[in-house]
């Protein structure tokens, strides 16, 4: 168990010292081969966000093992990946790890064999919130390899490099202290909502369908900012909405708050059409209300605003983020 404590040590000092996610994983696989007589080895991360496996750093595997490592033949279908999945209190496992014989398993007969490799172990990089940011994969040309000690070793160091991995985690810098209150998550591309650590997803994400599909549409639009505040009613609850356009993505930050400046719905309507610059007639005939009406909302929303003009308006509508989420 000493062994074991030692080593585990050793590997989480590489991984804490480094800045990047790639330098980390480097640092991380070359104490292990220092360390062990291991013949490849990789660590992967996995983007929750565009759903794909990126190798982080690379050591001996040829490119059509790495893939396979990374393709659903091994993550969905390896009886070895699947114990590692269905029992995770086991963070790591070896070939010898495995209920059935692993050497007569597709993975071995039809990969890692023909490859030279006897032995090997996969460690699944789960945060302690429970999410899933990779893996570590080794292989070995011994049997016996690796020992009860390294793989007792991989168990300990999961977590912390799972921390390290974790794709989410450099999106959270994109926070600043002053929304250390708000709540924040990820809508992908394929209008999925990505949790962030530290971060409680936006209850309106999770109960509103239709925020999530005005915040796709956002992304998809023509509109070239790379970031911009709206405001969204769901329900009887008004939420102020900052986008951050990322790859894969968006980041939808949500802050509950009353209505600015007194503003009412309708209000807030007019104050958004106005600010893409509809004159009185359109913002009528948008609304189905007269044009008298639609005048009449102008001014209450130029006086509340104390804005000089239409212009100063919506000048102020974009920059505060008091327009609704289209």
């Amino acid at each position: 168990m000493q062994d074991a404590m030692t080593l585990a040590m050793s590997l989480a000092a590489a991984a804490h010292g480094p800045v990047t996610r790639e330098e980390a994983a480097a640092e991380v696989l070359g104490e292990l081969c220092a360390r062990a007589p291991v013949v490849a080895a990789t660590v992967v991360a996995f983007d929750p966000i565009v759903r794909e496996h990126v190798p982080l750093c690379v050591t001996g595997y040829p490119t059509d093992v790495l893939d396979f490592l990374c393709s659903p033949a091994f993550l969905r279908d390896d009886v070895g990946y699947r114990l590692l999945v269905t029992r995770p209190e086991r963070r790591a496992r070896c070939w010898r790890d495995i209920d059935v014989d692993y050497t007569r398993t597709p993975s071995v007969i039809q990969v890692f064999q023909p490859a030279g490799y006897a032995g090997g172990a996969t460690a699944r990089l789960t945060t302690r919130d429970g999410r899933y940011t990779g893996d570590l994969h080794l292989s070995t040309t011994d049997p016996d390899l690796p020992t009860p000690p390294m793989m007792a070793a991989l168990h300990h160091l999961a977590p912390l490099l799972a921390s390290v991995t974790d794709v989410t985690r450099r999106i959270s810098l994109l926070l600043d202290d002053l929304e250390r209150d708000a709540t924040a998550a990820v809508v992908s591309d394929q209008a999925v909502v990505v949790p962030l650590p530290d971060r409680d997803v936006p209850v309106p994400l999770d109960r509103d369908p239709d925020l999530v599909r005005r915040v796709t549409a956002w992304r998809g639009g023509p509109d070239a900012v790379a970031e911009a505040r709206f405001l969204h009613r769901t329900g009887d609850r008004w939420h102020r909405v900052r986008l951050v356009k990322i790859a894969g993505g968006t980041l939808v930050v949500l802050r509950e708050t009353p209505p600015p400046y007194g503003l009412t719905a309708r209000e807030l309507q007019v104050l958004t059409l106005l600010s893409a610059g509809l004159l009185n007639v359109a913002i009528a005939h948008r609304l189905g209300i007269s044009e008298r009406t639609a005048a009449h909302h102008v001014e209450h929303v130029l006086a509340k605003l104390g804005a000089s003009s239409r212009t100063a308006a919506a000048r102020g509508a974009v920059e505060e983020g008091l327009r609704l989420l289209p």
